[in-house]
């Protein structure tokens, strides 16, 4: 057994994280709501975008293969 340790915050071992930062830099890139429902909206809208292009990628990798 052999024992590391990993740094207190370390996103980049996180997979989360990249999905995170493409949805909001990619997906959610003008931030001009003024209301906190317009904001949640704006995220779910973000969120929902970033989920289909993982679905297409993945289903383009399986019919690849």
């Amino acid at each position: 057994m052999e024992l590391f340790y990993l740094p207190s915050c370390s996103p980049e071992s996180n997979d989360i994280e990249l999905v995170r930062r493409q949805a909001k830099y990619e997906d959610y890139p003008q931030r001009t709501q003024t209301s906190t429902d317009d904001i949640g909206q704006a995220v779910d809208e973000a969120l929902t975008r970033r989920r289909n292009r993982i679905r297409t990628s993945a289903e383009n990798f399986t019919q690849a293969a």
